[in-house]
Order: C-alpha cells, then structure tokens, then sequence
C-alpha cells in the first residue's frame, strides 16, 4: 500500500516537473516571438506615416509604467534597495540601453529592412570583445579575432557585397544600426555587475524612466527647431500600434522571458532565445514580403552561425 501511495507520489512530482518545464518553454518561446517581431512592428508605423522619434517616444512613455508595474508585482523578491550612486548609474546605463541604442536602431530600420537591421544589431558581441580588451587591456584571442573578421565580412555581405547600389542604399542607415549596437555593447559591459546588485527589473524601471526623459527632451529639442515631430495628428489607429510596440514587443517579451527563465534556468533560456534572429528574418519574409540578394542572405547567415557560436561557448562557459 505504501509503495502504491509513493508511486503516485512520485508520479504527481514528474507531472508537475514537466508541467514547470513545459510553461518555461511557452513563456521562452512566445517571449522570443514577441521580442523578434519588434521591427515588423516598427515597419508597419513607418509605412503609414510615423516619425522614428515619435515611434520611439510612446514606446518610452507607455513602456516605462508597465516597468514600474512589473518592479512593484516583484518587489519583494528583489535585492535590497540600492545605494543613491547605484541608482544613478542605473539611470546612466538606462540612457545606453534604452535611448542611445534604440534611438540610432529606430532611425537606421527606417532605410533598411527589417531583415537587414536584425542581423546588424545582432553583432553586438563582437564589440564587447573589443570593448572588453581594451577595457583589460589584454590581447585578443585568435579564435575571437576571427570571430570578428568573420562578422564584419558577413556584415559587408549583408549590406549589399559588392552590389555598389545596394551598399549605398543601406549604407546610412547601416552606420546608425551599427552604432546602435556598439551602445549596446558598451551598456553590457559597464552594467554586468550593477544588474546583479540591484535586479534587473530595478534596473529596468530606472532605465527605461531615464530614457523616457531623455527622449522627451530629445523631443523636445526637435519641436523648437525647423523639423518638428508629430505628435499628435496621427490616425488613431497609430496610437494602437505604438501601444502594440511597447505593450507586445518591449514589456511581454521581458516578463515572459524572465518567467521562462525562472522555470528553465538562464543557460537554456538564453539558448532559446537566440531564435529571436530566425524568427525575424520568416517575419520579415513573411509579413513584410522583403527579398534579399544572395550575397545579402550569404552575409545574413555567416553573422547569424558566428554570433551564434560565440554566444553558445559563452552558455557552456
């Protein structure tokens, strides 16, 4: 009898152990879906109108309440409240992350394909290696040299080759994309630590409330000059897209993802998101209807097997 009750003691934990795995893997996957779809979003309001800046700029203000929302649901389990200079620096990494990068990112996808832009951004770690060494002050491994050179090739690919119309054509809005990920970058490596300190959902309120000023005085600026930004006389149904980019592609993907990780553990989380790049280019095709050259989907896969493998080694590391 007491075997029969262990056994199906036992059984009811393997349920709810796959039960747990099995809503990691919803909460990674959708997350990942929504965190990709971002650009097609973004398109979509560039195609009926919308400024870069103004798109950006609702994405700050609805976005960062929603932060707030989800630091105040997870509050207690949360490090200790932080030191002033802690909150200051957050604030300071906010600017890096969530105005400074996506700012450049915003205006560069308005001259390049959605396509394009993720692979661009994608190539955020090979500037934190660069940034890293320097930083050390250490010499760079020859297997992460050729990491870079392999990038960089397949970032010229990518672009256009030698298609001397196409590179001209991407070629501004390339220059800003790549910016956009060396910011990145360079918040990467000088937050690491300070995440831990304080919590990464801290961290992101301060962030993205440093940056929604930002960039409504950024805005601002704008207003006073010869290129104001709309604002105001957009279609309704603008204010459901820009609501749609920030509700479904700024703050579920971090919840969802944050729950996935809990569930999974950040090694397993991590790799699957790095189908984010994947799922971009089937949405790009598919949503889109964008077509690239074969040189430019040659460039697209070598950017997408090297970050892949850089990102891998450093799960297993």
């Amino acid at each position: 009898m007491k075997r029969a009750e262990k056994s199906i003691v036992e059984q009811s934990e393997d349920l709810r152990g796959s039960l747990h795995v099995a809503a990691g893997l919803f909460f990674m996957v959708f997350g990942t879906m929504c965190f990709a779809s971002k650009s097609i979003f973004v398109k979509w309001a560039y195609e009926q109108g919308a400024a870069p800046e103004a798109v950006l700029l609702f994405r700050q203000l609805i976005a960062a309440p929603m932060f707030w929302l989800i630091y105040m649901v997870y509050r207690s389990k949360l490090p200790a409240k932080p030191k002033h200079k802690d909150v200051i620096k957050a604030c300071m990494a906010g600017l890096l992350c969530f105005f400074l990068s996506p700012l450049f990112d915003f205006i560069g996808l308005h001259h390049v394909s959605a396509i394009v832009e993720r692979m661009l951004v994608m190539s955020y770690p090979i500037f934190v290696l660069i940034i890293s060494v320097v930083w050390k002050k250490q010499m760079m491994p020859i297997r992460d040299l050729i990491a870079i050179l392999l990038v960089i090739g397949g970032l010229f690919f990518a672009v256009g080759g030698w298609d001397a119309q196409a590179v001209k054509a991407n070629m501004a809005g390339a220059a800003l994309i790549i910016l956009s990920a060396i910011f990145y970058a360079v918040y990467l490596v000088v937050s690491g630590q300070l995440v831990h300190q304080i919590g990464g959902i801290r961290m992101n309120a301060y962030g993205m409330s440093a940056a929604s000023l930002a960039m409504a005085g950024y805005t601002g600026v704008q207003a006073a000059g010869e290129q104001p930004v709309n604002l105001v006389s957009y279609h309704p149904s603008m204010y459901g897209l820009f609501i749609m980019i920030a509700v479904v592609t700024t703050v579920i993907p971090f919840v969802f993802m944050l729950e996935g990780i809990k569930r999974l553990g950040a090694e397993r989380g991590a790799f699957i998101s790095m189908a984010g790049p994947v799922l971009t280019i089937f949405f790009g095709v598919l949503f889109l209807n964008e077509r690239l050259s074969s040189i430019q989907w040659l460039g697209c896969f070598i950017v997408l097997l090297v970050i892949s493998l850089l990102e891998y080694r450093k799960l297993k590391r």
